[in-house]
């Protein structure tokens, strides 16, 4: 087994062992729910900023020490402190990545997610897999499924640069990224300020990177958690007559757009792999006539979907572009409104869309 594999078997398992033992209650209410999953996601927020402040004042700590030592030429402080650096800020983000998976076993508890969903480990699109690929910042399945590659249009070059990249292991990468912003700040000072004090004046800018690395980390595991239960209120929502029922030119309708936003993204998300497996393996070569309201009613649907699937990029937006122009500036501003408020409101779909 590669040794990726066996890293993300050992976070799923640290994930189900941390859903078992940890003690909190389902809440059925959903505003009373809403509320907990907010004071958990601030608490994991200020757990990552006590962190960063932390393996922040022992660098300092070290670097007021060296200060010191009697005939330490600049190199060898840099190096020390260097080293002192992305040990620490490894260990840092060892333990962002626990505590993101024991906040995520939380909240799949107050969301009340069936113990036998989590246990579907083996799938590709099960919930421990997608939390984890969450918690490490990882988007997804980039694997070809259902017909769909999500890296079809990313060229040699590309694929070759991204073949690199997956190389550098996440915390080696998030290390030396500290490491190297630490260093130019040094530069940036160092010629006013005592080495030691350089460090210190450092301190708040890596406080502010756990932060919004970490309110970033509980959006994407909020949206997969409640996307469990959200995603077939949308599919209910928008084609009450449930996706086998539904027309050859919306079935055809469908599997297109979710294979430009696929492509578009260059990963699958879970709720989309969920769709196409409602839709069959023969749709791709379905050549159906599409109606004005049939694509009217995919085209809503796809928003919904996407505003579920993470962050929006540049290829996501120009990709969309064609899709929100026919729907209409107005409606997908409801739409993305709605999907919003169910995700972090909990509230339920109350506008006809039909």
């Amino acid at each position: 087994m590669a040794r990726k594999e066996k890293l993300k078997n050992w976070a799923i398992n640290r994930f189900l062992n941390s859903f078992k033992s940890i003690p909190e209650t389902s809440i059925s209410d959903r505003f009373e729910a809403d509320k907990r999953l907010d004071k958990l996601s601030t608490l994991a927020i200020i757990r990552a900023g006590f962190a960063g402040a932390l393996s922040g004042l022992l660098i300092v700590l070290v670097a007021l020490l060296l200060t010191k030592v009697e005939g330490l030429s600049n190199f060898q402080y840099n190096v020390l402190v260097g080293f002192t650096g992305v040990i620490t800020t490894s260990i840092e983000l060892l333990y962002l990545y626990r505590d993101s998976l024991n906040t995520a076993a939380r909240m799949a508890k107050v969301l009340k997610i069936p113990e036998d969903e989590l246990s579907k480990v083996e799938l590709e699109q099960s919930m421990p897999r997608w939390l984890v690929y969450a918690a490490m910042g990882a988007p997804g399945h980039r694997g070809a499924l259902f017909g769909i590659n999500p890296l079809e249009r990313i060229g040699k070059v590309g694929l070759i640069i991204r073949k690199l990249l997956t190389k550098i292991r996440v915390v080696g990468s998030a290390s030396l990224f500290k490491s190297i912003l630490r260093r130019i700040w040094v530069r940036l000072i160092g010629r006013v300020a005592t080495r030691a004090a350089v460090e210190l004046l450092a301190l708040p800018v890596f406080i502010i990177l756990n932060v919004f690395g970490m309110k970033h980390t509980m959006n994407e595991m909020r949206s997969r958690l409640v996307g469990y239960e959200l995603t077939p209120k949308i599919i209910e929502h928008a084609f009450p007559e449930s996706l086998e029922n539904i027309s050859q030119g919306i079935k055809k309708a469908l599997y297109d757009g979710l294979a430009n936003q696929i492509i578009a993204a260059r990963y699958m998300h879970p709720n989309q792999i969920r769709i196409l497996e409602h839709l069959g393996e023969n749709v791709k070569q379905l050549d159906a006539e599409i109606s004005i309201e049939d694509q009217r009613r995919v085209d809503r649907f796809l928003v919904a979907i996407l505003t579920m699937s993470g962050k929006s990029n540049r290829r996501i937006k120009k990709s969309s572009f064609e899709m929100e122009n026919r729907l209409g500036y107005e409606e997908v501003s409801l739409v993305k409104n709605e999907v919003w408020d169910a995700i972090h409101d909990l509230k339920p779909f109350s506008r006809e869309w039909l």
